[in-house]
């Protein structure tokens, strides 16, 4: 008996740990990454100039934009957004783009709200919170046995 609840108890951290870094940890790092271009970044207007597609075993469409802007030192960038669209734009449609000044290749397409991520902290910090409150539970139950 005891030595299953240690498995349990071992089972429940492990995905206790990859529920935390997969939906809490990595999501607010890219939000706090997104947010540095967004404060720390330039804001253009960029053209959407090609498209790559991508299908996926449904045959559902994604589209990523290929867009082009001029950065404030002149220089003409081109870039590859790497989160899909379900529409496409039109090519020529302009959209706001923040980028580092560093490293014009690491931007983001501005009016986005990141509400997937948002949804998957809060989702994910609710799974952390059950996970923390069975360990516990568990623990006592180890202790009480003893």
């Amino acid at each position: 008996m005891i030595a299953f609840m240690i498995f349990k108890l071992l089972v429940f951290i492990f995905l206790l740990g990859l529920l935390f870094y997969h939906f809490v940890y990595t999501t607010i790092k890219k939000l706090a990454r997104r947010r540095k271009i967004r404060t720390q970044g330039e804001k253009v207007l960029a053209s959407v100039i090609d498209y790559k597609i991508a299908k996926d075993s449904d045959r559902v469409r994604s589209y990523f934009p290929v867009l082009q802007f001029r950065t404030k030192d002149d220089q003409v960038v081109t870039v590859h957004s790497k989160k899909a669209r379900t529409e496409k734009y039109p090519a020529g449609h302009m959209v706001t783009v923040y980028y580092m000044r560093t490293d014009p290749a690491k931007f983001y397409i501005a009016g986005l709200i990141p509400f997937i991520k948002i949804a998957g902290i809060i989702l994910g910090g609710c799974g952390v919170v059950l996970l923390g409150y069975e360990i516990v539970r568990t623990v006592k139950a180890i202790i009480g046995v003893m």
